[in-house]
């Protein structure tokens, strides 16, 4: 029987839905043929959250139905991303009690992980991810997989991942609207860690941010554990909007020169170099110096990758990521943002290689994310966000 599997990206700047046939090659991993696209102006959505259901939800209708119509099939069910600064994480420890003749079963990490989730959360708080970071059995630390092993005791070492119910709800209900299940709200951060990292980063120590419109999503990944997540309120966006202050220009008018013009390497741009835009108060358009454009580009970039910078600092962990910090998003795809990244990041006493990625299709992570999200829901079988039913499968 054909397997499909739909995604639904509802960012700041667009709305992406995709469809997929996914497939097992000879080795059993997995591949996936793209059905159907369809993409839509975002709108109703500030910074990763929400603000106006109503245009929200006709966003996500225009994106499904271009995405049907191409695929020539009905969506039913999609995995949605979640992101937006009402993301919060902590790390918390559950244990559970094993059955000596029986051994770890998978009912003994469930029970652990419900026992790492049941954390103390603000009001209005509730719990998205549990993920199992490490596993320790009788005292034996960093276990991988403990099913069937013999043991008295096993204690997990969970990421929490929890979020506004609010913001989940207005969320989900832009979706459900259109008669799509939810399988899985799936975390950015991590969405993108399974679309651009490689598995030798992921155990050696490395960092990965998606920088997308009004948010940039950090995630740590050490001993091919999630060590570390945070949702930060600055995007492309931000740089579209120093620009239109720059020129006194509207928005659409600096997002367009941003992507047809701009660069974050001013020095390389020629200095008599011009372009030509629209400005507030004038009928002509007005022409502008290239290089001054890129300068204004390069210095909110400069800023933002120091507050990577200072977040990874904040962690602790950013003496251990000897694979560096791997940028991708749409954000990132501006010419000069690896040079940029790496020429900041040496600045530092400890440097720290940055390397620039441009991701798959989000159809494509949400597939990889489905082989992560098996181990997830053995927290919980079934998730409720407020009167929303969401099936976790």
């Amino acid at each position: 029987m054909q397997e499909v599997i739909c995604a639904i990206d509802i960012g700041t700047t667009k709305v992406c839905a995709l469809m997929a046939e996914v497939a097992h090659d000879s080795l059993g991993k997995l591949s996936l043929r793209l059905l159907g696209e369809g993409q839509a102006y975002s709108r109703g959505i500030r910074r990763g959250v929400v603000v106006n259901v109503p245009e929200a939800t006709a966003a996500v209708g225009e994106a499904v139905e271009a995405c049907e119509k191409e695929a020539g099939r009905e969506m039913l069910t999609a995995y949605v991303g979640i992101a937006g600064s009402h993301i919060a994480t902590r790390n918390s420890k559950g244990v559970s009690p094993v059955d000596r003749k029986n051994g770890v079963t998978g009912h003994d990490m469930q029970r652990a992980l419900e026992g790492a989730s049941a954390v103390a959360l603000p009001e209005n708080q509730e719990v998205i991810h549990t993920i199992a970071r490490h596993w320790t059995v009788d005292g034996e630390t960093q276990v991988q997989q403990p099913v069937g092993m013999s043991a008295y005791r096993l204690e997990v070492d969970a990421h929490i991942v929890s979020g506004s119910s609010t913001a989940v709800n207005n969320l989900v209900q832009c979706v459900l609207t259109h008669g799509i299940d939810v399988d899985e709200l799936v975390l950015e951060p991590l969405a993108a860690n399974e679309a651009v990292l490689k598995p030798e980063e992921r155990r050696m120590g490395v960092a990965v941010v998606d920088m997308g419109g009004g948010t940039s999503d950090l995630a740590v990944f050490i001993d091919n554990a999630l060590c570390h997540t945070i949702i930060m309120d600055m995007g492309g966006n931000h740089l579209s909007n120093d620009l239109a202050y720059a020129l006194h220009c509207p928005f659409e008018t600096a997002e367009d020169l941003k992507l047809r013009h701009g660069s974050l390497l001013p020095a390389r741009i020629a200095p008599d170099e011009t372009v030509w835009a629209t400005v507030f108060g004038e009928k002509n358009e007005r022409s502008f110096s290239r290089r001054f454009i890129c300068e204004v580009l390069e210095s909110r970039a400069v800023e933002m990758l120091e507050i990577i910078g200072e977040k990874l600092e904040a962690s602790g962990y950013r003496a251990r990521l000897p694979a560096g910090l791997v940028i991708t998003g749409g954000c990132s795809q501006l010419p000069g943002f690896a040079d940029l990244g790496r020429e900041v990041f040496e600045d530092h006493a400890q440097g720290l290689g940055v390397v620039v990625r441009h991701e798959a299709p989000w159809c494509a992570r949400a597939v990889r994310a489905r082989r992560c999200a098996r181990g997830w829901r053995a927290a919980r079988r079934r998730a409720r966000f407020g009167s929303l039913s969401v099936r976790v499968r």
